[in-house]
């Protein structure tokens, strides 16, 4: 293994917790959005990762496989004169849980500074190795 597949795995994994990151944010800031009578409500949703490698050598990276909704049952919630609400008085909200998302954002900002720490601290290395070989 090189330093460069140290590089290439923390990048990947920065690319992940970015897509995560997108993904929690988009879902708290719809967690509010309400639902007209037979519409459909905003679904929360989540990043799939998958492990991909390429080249002989290669240890495995996340890869976003793909951004999928969730099947989460909405939140009804009764407030009779919101313009939103059904005959019998209900609104229709997202099930979202902004306390799970909050957490969900403290996980993907932890899991980007050790990506971008190891990312930092191989970079550093190369550099000096590079410093070496010119002093001779």
């Amino acid at each position: 293994m090189s330093l460069f597949s140290i590089l290439d795995i923390s990048a990947a994994g920065m690319n992940a917790q970015r897509a995560r990151l997108e993904v929690a944010a988009a879902n708290i800031a719809n967690s509010q959005t309400t639902s007209a009578p037979g519409t459909p409500v905003y679904q929360p949703m989540t990043v799939v990762l998958r492990s991909a490698t390429s080249g002989a050598e290669a240890l495995p990276r996340p890869v976003v496989a793909e951004t999928t909704a969730l099947d989460v049952a909405p939140r009804m919630i009764y407030d009779p004169g919101h313009p939103d609400a059904d005959s019998r008085g209900f609104v229709t909200m997202p099930g979202v849980d902004p306390i799970t998302s909050m957490l969900d954002l403290m996980s993907i900002s932890r899991g980007y500074e050790a990506n971008l720490r190891a990312f930092d601290v191989t970079r550093s290395l190369l550099q000096r190795t590079m410093d070496m070989g010119n002093r001779r």
